[in-house]
């Protein structure tokens, strides 16, 4: 099977190149027209695509609307319509307004935010023209440090730097946290889903502040934490993609495996 892969220097693309042997690495479709995805889609011939470059800081899609608007609309909507099995990343940011406690499942989107917005309306136009295509609301993901890539600021790294200091979590937000590399195994796996969005991440039934305090106990790791007030829950129901035979890790258990994946 060809897989081409967008952002594969990217924080997901790049560990979806290690899980994925013979993966094609898209070249930077920043300033990318239709036509050139067209054009790098004929050369290539792949079976699937597997697009995860993004613009995904809130603040700057905030800053620059266009930019956004290109990046995580245009550019996955130009993919979809070349007619390939496409998997695409969206975000649990399309939970971020939903009025009720969570978890929550696909069908309860409230975008609070521009990014978010984007991702849904990109979801809605990608199966208008590829019903076959596979959106996948990924979670806050971690690692460490890959060697010669960027590595986003993650919950794993946040505590670590926080070591001999302090460092606020909220003790009633419930989100899930994944373990990027398991993201990576299970996208391949992904790969055999039927059309649509799907919750894709590890579940999590602890506060943000109790996993925090998890993950310091199983560290050893000297720091203060902090209940850092309320904040909105982003706590996805995996229910559907458990149905199709995609299970991850629980967030403590992802967090137990990286541990001892990098003997911290």
């Amino acid at each position: 099977m060809r897989i081409l892969v967008t952002g594969a220097r990217g924080f997901v693309g790049a560990r979806i190149m290690d899980a994925a042997a013979g993966a094609i690495a898209a070249p930077s479709l920043r300033r990318a027209e239709e036509k050139d995805v067209r054009r790098l889609v004929d050369e290539t011939e792949p079976d699937v695509i597997i697009h995860t470059a993004a613009i995904s800081d809130i603040g700057a899609c905030e800053a620059d609307p266009e930019g956004s608007w290109r990046a995580n609309v245009l550019l996955p909507v130009w993919l979809a319509k070349t007619g390939v099995k496409a998997l695409l990343f969206s975000t649990d940011q399309v939970y971020s307004g939903c009025a009720g406690e969570g978890p929550y499942a696909e069908e309860e989107t409230a975008p609070a935010n521009l990014y978010a917005r984007h991702k849904l309306e990109m979801e809605r136009r990608v199966l208008e023209e590829n019903p076959g295509a596979v959106l996948l609301r990924a979670t806050w993901m971690y690692d460490m440090p890959k060697y010669g890539m960027a590595n986003r600021g993650n919950f794993l790294v946040n505590m670590l730097k926080a070591a001999g200091g302090e460092i606020g979590f909220s003790a009633g937000q419930y989100r899930g946290l994944t373990y990027v590399r398991e993201v990576a195994e299970k996208t391949l796996e992904a790969v055999k889903l039927p059309g649509g969005a799907y919750n894709f991440g590890s579940e999590n039934d602890r506060g943000m502040l109790d996993t925090a305090r998890f993950l310091a106990e199983e560290l050893k790791l000297p720091v203060r934490l902090l209940d850092s007030g309320p904040r909105h829950n982003l706590w996805m129901d995996c229910g559907k993609l458990k149905a199709q035979g995609i299970c991850f890790s629980s967030t403590v258990e992802g967090l137990k495996r990286c541990v001892r994946d990098y003997n911290l």
